[in-house]
């Protein structure tokens, strides 16, 4: 072969034919069959057919005219020739009087659409195989059928030509060895050939350590080759003809079909994973694909369904070597077989009454193309697939089980027998809400209810029977229940639609204002005056400054009292720790300015953006002493308190109120929450000169520590 085509030619629009005309027969009157002129500017392997349909034709003949030569071949019964064109060529079909034009078949090659991606222009196949492990640079031919599903044909499509090769051998001794591109697990189909007479094909398997020829590749039920990619290296088909042949032209179909692309999915798995299933095919009723050897677990096809669905399944396989099984998956998860358990599907199906999905699994030990064609046998209530369900939705469930139906639509559906209620869904989408009501016959032996929706909650805020309602946008339902008896019931309605709901007018107001003015006047004066009065009589309170807190004198005298009651307590040799841990209590409750003001001036001060400490000596001499501690807006957390003397004599503490886990010189005050005041009454042991504080915790998360610059002089 000189060159394998690459894109061309729409404008091959004929067949052509060839007579060969005996010398010894008589010349009779003949008319021409067909004629044509055509023109390609690319070279193409061209062979033309003349087939005669009944026993004999006389005076068939074609010539064909070159722009270098004129070939004439006259035959009775068939005609055949190829050659190679590129420029012009005119033909003529010519056959005697008396031969009908039908009786008598043309043939050619079947041309690629322009522009077809599947040819390479000046390409020439090798003559030989390369052998094992050898690289090459040979193009392959991809045929990717881009099919799936139901977008795929059970006969070969009108785009197949797009998937056609057209070659020719020279003569007896040139061969064309082409590459096929696939992987393991594709299905290759080759519908069929077109091959001059004496052309042979033989199919290779070329590994990295062999050259295998396969001789026993599956056909299908119409004498195509269908079969599976080699599990192992490339596919090689390889075209000859025998020595004394001459100029030959052929062409073969060929379609890849890729096991990964065969779904929206992906590979069809089995059993159908935990993804949505596929639409019910209403328009185009079929579903097709391809097993292959390598594909050991089969096919399945989840498809959606309703209840008491009335089906017709029609399942086949080429050649018919598929195992089907049918299972109705329902709404709780359960999984029925409704298999007649023969390897066939049944040919009609009602599904049950909470079926919402078919599915079919398909297995084979071979190379098998299946397909699955559903057909409703009647249309289900509201035009839908099937039974219309019998209980309202609620939030959780998928809204697209429910019919939904249309203002001013005739709704036709069925109770069944066994049923007693359906339940239709209808959406207002004005934005005011909608006015509307139901119009049916009073003779149907059915009730009607309208269910006015609430779209967060699902419950019931509004219904009628079939007059006027108003209804807010959303999702709303229809109620239709039977009334007496059990047999199927026929029942029509329309949901009529009147109106938009009208937004309510805004108010008109007009401003009279101004008849007032002088009563605002009045009552303004009226009213601040008061305030007036008071802003005087605080006058000097507010422009001289305001302490953090005003104390009143039965606050100093209450303070004054506890002091004194501390003080004694104290004193004595045996002390009530209760009621000193009240006494403590009590100024922790008290305003901090207050507890100052009525201790006098603390012996050590350390005010800080986060805490106040102030220390008290509580008697002359006396080894005891009231420690105060306020704390800003952020608690302290794992607080500590240390008290040392910084002149290095000893210092410890005795005893601690209220009771606090103390050792040595620290006290563990745990946390000092915020903005509070806490009192403590220390007794310490030694004879320090003076006393230092240390108050550590954790503030916002971080480390912090309180350190007075100074000590307490105590001796």
């Amino acid at each position: 072969m000189r060159r394998a085509l690459t894109g061309l030619l729409a404008l091959l629009l004929l067949t052509t034919s060839v007579a060969f005309t005996s010398a010894e027969e008589h010349e009779e009157e003949k008319y021409v069959r067909d004629e044509g002129t055509f023109y390609s500017a690319d070279y193409i392997p061209m062979r033309f057919t003349a087939q005669c349909l009944i026993s004999n034709c006389p005076g068939l003949e074609m010539t064909v005219e070159l722009d270098n030569e004129t070939i004439s071949f006259a035959d009775p019964h068939f005609i055949e020739i190829s050659f190679p064109l590129q420029g012009n060529v005119s033909y003529t079909v010519e056959v005697n009087n008396g031969t009908s034009p039908e009786f008598v078949l043309l043939g050619t090659f079947d041309i690629p659409y322009p522009n077809s991606t599947v040819f390479e222009s000046g390409f020439d196949a090798i003559d030989n195989i390369p052998s094992p492990g050898v690289p090459h640079s040979t193009s392959a031919f991809d045929p990717f059928w881009a099919c799936s599903l139901n977008g795929c044909h059970d006969d070969p499509p009108s785009e197949m030509r797009n998937y056609s090769w057209i070659g020719a051998l020279e003569d007896g001794s040139d061969k064309d060895s082409i590459l096929i591109n696939g992987t393991a697990g594709d299905v290759i189909k080759i519908p069929n050939w077109v091959l001059h007479t004496g052309i042979e094909v033989e199919f290779w398997q070329r590994t990295n350590e062999e050259k295998i020829l396969l001789t026993d590749l599956q056909t299908d039920s119409h004498g195509g080759y269908q079969f599976a990619y080699p599990e192992e290296g490339e596919l090689w088909l390889r075209f000859k003809q025998p020595p004394s042949s001459g100029y030959a032209a052929y062409q073969f179909f060929m379609l890849r079909s890729v096991a990964d692309q065969e779904s929206p999915i992906g590979e069809l798995p089995n059993p159908w994973p935990d993804s949505p299933a596929l639409d019910f095919p209403l328009d185009q009723p079929s579903y097709l694909g391809y097993l292959s050897t390598h594909d050991a677990d089969g096919d399945s096809l989840l498809i959606e369904a309703a209840p008491l669905m009335h089906v017709d399944i029609n399942c086949w396989s080429n050649p018919n070597i598929v195992y089907f099984e049918v299972y109705q998956h329902s709404e709780d998860g359960h999984i029925t077989n409704s298999s007649l358990n023969s390897g066939f599907c049944p040919s009609w199906l009602v599904t049950e009454s909470n079926t919402t999905a078919i599915e079919i699994r398909m297995t084979s030990e071979f190379v098998a193309q299946w397909g699955i064609a559903l057909t409703l046998l009647s249309s289900g209530d509201a035009g839908g697939l099937g039974d219309a369900p019998d209980k309202l939705w609620s939030t959780e469930d998928d809204l697209q089980n429910w019919p939904l139906i249309e203002f001013d639509e005739n709704v036709h559906a069925t109770i069944r027998d066994r049923e007693y209620v359906d339940v239709f869904a209808f959406e207002v989408s004005d934005e005011n809400g909608s006015r509307f009501y139901l119009d049916s016959s009073s003779t149907q032996p059915v009730f009607y209810q309208i269910l006015i929706l609430n779209q967060t909650t699902g419950a019931i805020e509004n219904s009628s029977q079939g007059m006027p309602i108003n209804a807010p946008p959303g999702i709303h339902a229809i109620r239709v229940e039977r009334v007496g008896g059990d047999s199927t019931i026929a029942y029509d309605f329309t949901l009529v639609y009147q109106n938009e709901i009208a937004p309510p007018e805004p108010p008109v107001f007009i401003d009279h204002s101004d008849l007032f003015i002088e009563y605002y006047i009045f009552a303004g004066v009226f009213l601040l005056a008061p305030a007036a009065l008071a802003v005087f009589w605080n006058r000097k309170r507010w422009l001289g400054g305001v302490t953090e807190i005003e104390m009143e004198q039965h606050e100093l005298r209450r303070l004054r009292r506890l002091r004194e009651r501390l003080t004694a307590m104290l004193a004595e040799d045996e002390t009530d720790e209760q009621v000193i841990d009240s006494a403590l209590h009590q100024l922790g409750d008290s305003p901090w300015q207050a507890v100052v003001a009525d201790w006098g001036e603390p012996l050590l001060r350390h005010n800080t953006q986060q805490v106040e400490i102030c220390a008290w000596r509580i008697a002359e001499g006396d080894a005891t002493m009231l420690l105060g501690i306020r704390v800003a807006d952020s608690p302290w957390e794992l607080a500590a308190m240390r008290v040392h003397a910084p002149e290095g004599a000893s210092v410890s503490i005795s005893a601690v109120s209220p009771s606090h886990l103390f050792m040595g010189d620290e006290i563990s005050l745990n946390t000092l929450a915020a903005n509070s005041r806490t009192f403590l009454r220390l007794t310490l042991e030694g004879e320090p000169s003076s006393i230092g504080f240390h108050l550590s915790g954790l503030v916002d998360g971080e480390p912090l520590a309180a350190v007075p610059n100074r000590a307490l002089v105590w001796s």
